[in-house]
């Protein structure tokens, strides 16, 4: 099956959730646009602000850095190591609840681009080793990696008409014919890898969250196939706990798989959980994996006068105190950077480029607090400021 260029090639994976079969198959194939062809320096300032090649020049930049390369980062690297891990392990399990992952973490660490990337990578290393599965000739459809994003109070059935349009099942009739229906799709079409994305979305506390958790599990129960899910504070909620919140437990490693003693659902039984923290600075290897990041990013731009390195050797604390560690802030903060400095006409990421920059308002509380922090003076500042001047000084 070939990609379809003709509708593929103005498409976005990050414009959109995939919803159906079609939409990830666009994001499987999707190519970001390329680095554009620079002409030298002293032919683009000579051109006219509106003379329709450089518009046309500026806005193939724009377009190319708001797909700034998405960095393959030592987590995700984990992740990927542990869900084809398990993939392998669960390929011929015998009938019966397969072991799936969660991963559970704050806002804006990535959760969900992580998932996808994988799922994305697992599905394009099958069309590689295995062509014929994909054929256009073979008995029904091949679909490797199911994806699907939750909503606010999800009921069960819902679930299940998701999984049904995104399999282009009939979505018609009784709950209970709509789960058979899913179940005989995804073993009829393969399915090796089903992912649940903003699981926190499953309210335990309340009577759909409850059943909506209940038919997770019935899934896992019964397709055969991996599921890994994402959400935020997963620990905390009641969806791997009886009776309330376990509680989270503090690690400073980015990837965390703490064990946990205390009342558990069925869930917890059939899941491991491992939690994704935002970039940490404790120590040099943290360090160099955060500056890594960044370094890979600002090696994508396409400006004419960025200082080479300048972000990585500069700036790389100062791009952890805005974002707060966080991937998608980091993105964010370089993406529209860039853009700005093309508009501009500084042709350059800077410290006053980025300081214009209003990311989301959880990050720029964090930074203000981290201001805060940095205005303060330190003991050491204060002893001396307080130290009383003595004869030694040239005071009576």
């Amino acid at each position: 099956m070939a990609p379809r260029q003709e509708e593929s090639k103005s498409l976005h994976p990050g414009l959109a959730e995939p919803r159906t079969n079609e939409d990830w198959f666009d994001y499987v194939f999707y190519e970001p646009p390329p680095r554009p062809h620079l002409p030298p320096y002293d032919t683009y300032v000579a051109m006219a602000k509106e003379d329709p090649e450089r518009r046309r020049l500026d806005r193939s930049r724009h377009r190319y850095h708001s797909a700034l390369v998405l960095a393959w980062t030592p987590a995700v690297q984990h992740f990927e190591s542990e869900i084809t891990e398990l993939l392998d392990a669960n390929e011929m399990a015998p009938p019966g609840a397969r072991l799936g992952l969660l991963i559970d973490g704050p806002p804006t660490v990535g959760k969900s681009t992580l998932v996808k990337m994988i799922g994305r990578k697992f599905e394009q290393d099958l069309r590689k080793d295995f062509p014929e599965r994909f054929a256009p000739e073979r008995l029904g459809v091949y679909v490797p990696v199911v994806y699907i994003s939750l909503t606010d109070q999800v009921t069960p059935k819902q679930i299940s008409l998701a999984i049904a349009r995104y399999l282009n099942v009939p979505t018609s009739g009784t709950k209970d014919t709509v789960d058979d229906r899913v179940l005989t799709a995804l073993t009829a079409c393969g399915t090796q890898l089903l992912i649940f994305d903003d699981l926190h979305f499953l309210d335990c506390a309340h009577k759909e969250g409850r059943a909506s958790n209940d038919h997770i599990k019935f899934l896992a129960n019964h397709a055969p196939c991996t599921i890994v899910g994402t959400g935020v504070n997963l620990e905390e909620s009641p969806l791997l706990s009886e009776g309330g919140p376990t509680g989270p437990i503090k690690r400073n490693t980015r990837v965390k798989s703490p064990p946990r003693n205390g009342p558990r659902t069925q869930t917890a039984g059939r899941f491991s959980r491992q939690a994704l923290a935002p970039f940490a600075l404790d120590s040099k290897t943290e360090i160099l994996q955060w500056v890594g990041v960044v370094n890979s990013l600002e090696n994508a731009l396409a400006l004419y006068r960025h200082e080479k390195k300048s972000l990585t050797r500069r700036h790389w604390r100062y791009l952890h105190d805005r974002t707060n560690g966080s991937i998608a802030g980091l993105h964010a903060l370089l993406r529209r950077s860039a853009v700005r400095a093309v508009k501009q006409g500084t042709e350059a990421v800077t410290r006053d480029i980025m300081d214009s920059i209003v990311l989301s308002y959880a990050h720029e509380r964090a930074y203000a607090k981290v201001v805060e922090l940095q205005s303060r003076p330190s003991a050491k500042s204060r002893s001396k400021l307080n130290k009383k001047p003595s004869a030694a000084d040239g005071s009576a």
